[in-house]
């Protein structure tokens, strides 16, 4: 009951952070981008256009940790890039992480991962490794990344999936699937690839148009799905949720139906609502950012100052009022759309789990004390 009160702070924390526009909570997601090099030029992705020459040093990379890991909430940090696997020094940044005792995970495309480095990896003290898989086969794949791209990445994943074995445990090994107008009609094939592979979790989501700005949604883009393509989604999604009821193994991290109004132009504010409080990257030039607004620097600010200049605020302002939804899984913390939503959670994690009648009421005390603070914030507040 301790975590499921601790949830509920979350919840609130980020709920009443966007109603009154007020940063009341610390990021959920914090993705750093070690550089943009990378091992590839990928046809969807402009990263590697981005940021040439930068690169964040170990020292700054350290700084940011121990700020995290003092902050006393459950956090994730996603080392990223370009290829993160590219630095020299990434073991020792894993084992920094795993010593400030935070939640780490790992992006990559696989093209570095032979047995050895599987190996390190399963002994590093990641949460999550995740393998970028944009094609059921080589034709596609190769075609949206590299010739032979498809070959290292599932030789990627047999490595950790053996090296789990071996190791007996480790990170959990995922597929980062990209929806796009080359690969619509494969979404379903990907998931026989990663059971045969032995993936443990697959996730899909949509492409971006350009990765420095999210609000930049738009039809015309290279990559986007057309009508016809949408139509095709259509039917894999009835799919891909009729097998994930059955079999578990693909995450669903909101609704997979509104990938067809998002590529349709349809996606309200309604139905998809962006928490410019729960994430922010950290760029290899050293800039924090939020949905392409920079607003603050670590190499010569604290991470949370950062978040607390008017640049910040001005951020968040633009997300908050944003009329074109990138459904983008980081942005969102569904569990904080609604007030009753979250009250009643708690609620009935107090009925399912608490132990006695004096728990429970003590439980329900605590909860309703926290609402009462925040209530005074909200008479506070200015109009």
């Amino acid at each position: 009951m301790t975590e499921a009160f601790k949830k509920f702070e979350t919840n609130l924390s980020y709920y009443f952070s966007r109603v009154l526009n007020k940063r009341l909570a610390k990021p959920l997601w914090i993705f750093i981008s070690l550089s943009h090099q990378c091992t590839y030029n990928c046809q969807m992705c402009g990263v590697v256009k981005i940021l040439k020459g930068y690169e964040l040093n170990t020292e700054d990379v350290k700084k940011a940790f121990n700020e995290i890991s003092g902050w006393q909430r459950d956090f994730t940090v996603v080392i990223t890039g370009g290829e993160p696997f590219l630095r020299k020094d990434i073991f020792e940044i894993f084992r920094y992480a795993r010593e400030a005792n935070l939640n780490i995970e790992a992006v990559t495309n696989g093209s570095l991962i032979d047995r050895a480095v599987a190996g390190k990896i399963m002994a590093s003290g990641l949460k999550n490794i995740a393998v970028s898989l944009d094609g059921a086969g080589e034709q596609t794949h190769d075609y949206i990344r590299e010739k032979g791209a498809f070959r290292k990445a599932t030789e990627a994943l047999k490595h950790l999936v053996a090296a789990k074995r071996d190791n007996r445990g480790g990170p959990q090994i995922s597929v980062w699937t990209t929806i796009m107008k080359e690969n619509v009609g494969e979404l379903f094939d990907i998931i026989s690839v990663a059971r045969e592979l032995g993936v443990e979790c697959l996730v899909y989501h949509p492409v971006i148009v350009a990765q420095e700005d999210m609000q930049n949604t738009s039809s015309s883009a290279r990559f986007w799905l057309q009508e016809e393509e949408v139509k095709i989604l259509k039917g894999q999604i009835d799919r891909i949720v009729d097998y994930q009821k059955k079999n578990g193994l693909v995450a669903f991290l909101h609704d997979p139906y509104l990938w067809l109004r998002h590529f349709n132009g349809q996606l309200t504010s309604q139905e998809w609502s962006c928490n410019p409080f729960v994430f922010i990257n950290i760029g290899p030039d050293g800039e924090v950012r939020s949905c392409g607004a920079a607003f603050g620097n670590i190499r010569n600010m604290d991470l949370e100052a950062c978040l607390d200049t008017p640049e910040a605020d001005r951020a968040r302002g633009l997300m908050k009022n944003c009329r074109k939804p990138c459904l983008q899984t980081c942005w969102s913390h569904p569990e904080a759309d609604s007030l009753s939503g979250i009250v009643d959670t708690f609620i009935y994690e107090v009925r399912k789990y608490s132990s006695g009648r004096q728990e429970k009421k003590e439980l329900l005390d605590a909860a309703l004390s926290r609402l009462t603070d925040y209530e005074s914030l909200l008479k506070n507040a200015k109009p």
